[in-house]
């Protein structure tokens, strides 16, 4: 009688401990995201997500608002692995405010999820300030720049990496455009053309690791200078910016630097896609 008693402490016990052990294991039920952080109008705006228990034939709907306006709705089909996903064209009558915008995802009573946006009309105006970017023993220049979401704090060169260290402070997601002066910082190849810009972004300036590499925007190229537009989350710090030289003058093997760090980057993902999309 009494190793009956013991067995039954021991089972009711057991229970309890299951039934208390945190949900950390179980997979979300739902789960959205973007393929950016902010958008501006005409962009696509990509959503996509899972589910973890669907229903044959049974479609999600997403909705995507401003404040308490509905901007659009769509019925989106799930897949047998539970996922979806579906572009909005962020254009038209509706998308006429700046601002954050929620996406909710609909798919039964107790599977519902959101996720929010930045939408801006018009990118920012390239250029509108500029930031004095110490060259040692040889001056200055000027960068200009424009910021949504934070401030530049400092700029410096690292002329071993032919790169430019952008300091943030990040009060949201948000959106870098810098005007860069060809005279003075580049990525050019052998043959004279354009070659593309390394970016990566970290949250720590000593542990280079974490750093990832980001796609970027080129939205405006002229014969003396090129502009860049950066997407960044709230918890970014660090934006490096990899050219082939920063004057001239500061290496003859900075074209070969550059080649190396476009083959061996690995773009990884800071959001829940595999890359940072444009």
């Amino acid at each position: 009688m009494y190793y009956y008693k013991i067995i039954s402490i021991i089972l009711f016990a057991v229970g309890i401990t299951f039934s208390l052990t945190p949900s950390v294991y179980a997979e979300e039920p739902i789960s959205i995201s973007t393929s950016q952080s902010l958008y501006n109008e005409g962009d696509t705006v990509v959503v996509f997500g899972t589910i973890a228990k669907t229903f044959q034939g049974l479609p999600i709907t997403l909705q995507i608002y401003h404040e308490d306006n509905l901007i659009t709705v769509a019925q989106v089909e799930v897949a047998l692995d539970g996922s979806f996903a579906k572009d909005f064209s962020a254009s038209g009558p509706f998308w006429t405010s700046d601002g954050t915008y929620i996406i909710r995802g609909f798919y039964t009573s107790d599977k519902i999820v959101e996720t929010t946006f930045e939408f801006y009309k018009q990118a920012s105006i390239v250029g509108s300030a500029s930031f004095p970017v110490d060259i040692p023993n040889s001056g200055t220049f000027d960068m200009g720049y424009t910021i949504r979401g934070g401030e530049i704090k400092d700029v410096t060169i690292n002329k071993d990496h032919n790169s430019l260290l952008l300091e943030l402070a990040a009060e949201s997601s948000g959106e870098l455009v810098v005007k860069l002066p060809r005279s003075s910082f580049d990525a050019i190849k052998s043959d004279g053309g354009d070659e593309i810009f390394i970016i990566l972004i970290g949250n720590n300036k000593n542990d280079l690791e974490n750093f990832v590499q980001v796609q970027y925007k080129e939205v405006e190229t002229g014969s003396d200078f090129r502009s860049l537009q950066i997407l960044f989350e709230k918890d970014d710090r660090w934006v490096e910016i990899i050219g082939t030289y920063v004057i001239p003058e500061f290496g003859s093997i900075a074209i070969i630097i550059l080649v190396a760090a476009v083959s061996s980057a690995i773009i990884i993902s800071k959001s829940k896609l595999s890359v940072r999309y444009n």
